[in-house]
């Protein structure tokens, strides 16, 4: 059952409806810091109205206005959602789970850093977002926020690929030559922290 903001996902659909507008800033907040108010809380909820992580001192004062929360847990420094909390939110499904105390979980921010290792590409499944290795065929993100990312940037085809690379297109027409990035070329990009020594 969903809840009554709650969009199923396709290729198709237009973004503004398929990332519910209080799950768009999810990246930029920082839970289990310390609460600018209440210093010997931390910030374990994240308010659905206000688009914030709050405490549980600041969740009683959200509850008088019956704005809607979701708890967010913590394991070393990952904060998650339980999966039962988002499935009536969000369509969850190609999110992988992790078990943590016998409950099925997503993390809210990525996992991986984004760069495509060319030596374990072809190991796992990776998040199509930050390319973490996700064990699991049947997942592709491995995270609340590479999902929001990716559902974000696709365009009406479904690609993201196509959407950077008409992206390149557009920026370099002003100029003499137009380049776009191939898959091919990536591999030709050097990394700066791999350049030879002087």
């Amino acid at each position: 059952m969903m809840g009554n903001d709650a969009v199923m996902i396709s290729p198709g659909d237009d973004q503004e409806k398929a990332v519910p507008m209080w799950l768009r800033p999810i990246a930029s907040v920082k839970f289990h810091g310390p609460c600018d108010i209440h210093l010997s809380e931390k910030l374990d909820f994240y308010c659905r109205v206000c688009m914030i992580a709050v405490c549980k001192g600041c969740k009683k004062q959200h509850d008088l206005f019956e704005h809607e929360m979701i708890r967010v847990y913590k394991v070393g420094k990952d904060a998650f959602f339980k999966m039962k909390d988002l499935k009536s939110l969000w369509d969850i499904s190609d999110i992988r789970p992790h078990a943590i105390n016998e409950n099925a979980v997503a993390f809210v921010h990525k996992r991986g850093d984004g760069i495509p290792r060319p030596y374990d590409l072809n190991s796992d499944v990776r998040c199509e977002t930050c390319h973490f290795r996700l064990r699991s065929s049947g997942a592709k993100f491995c995270s609340v926020e590479c999902k929001v990312e990716a559902v974000m940037k696709m365009n009406g085809s479904g690609s993201m690929k196509n959407e950077a690379k008409r992206k390149v297109e557009t920026i370099s027409e002003g100029s003499a030559s137009v380049e776009t990035i191939s898959e091919g070329s990536a591999s030709n990009v050097q990394s700066f922290w791999k350049r030879p020594r002087q």
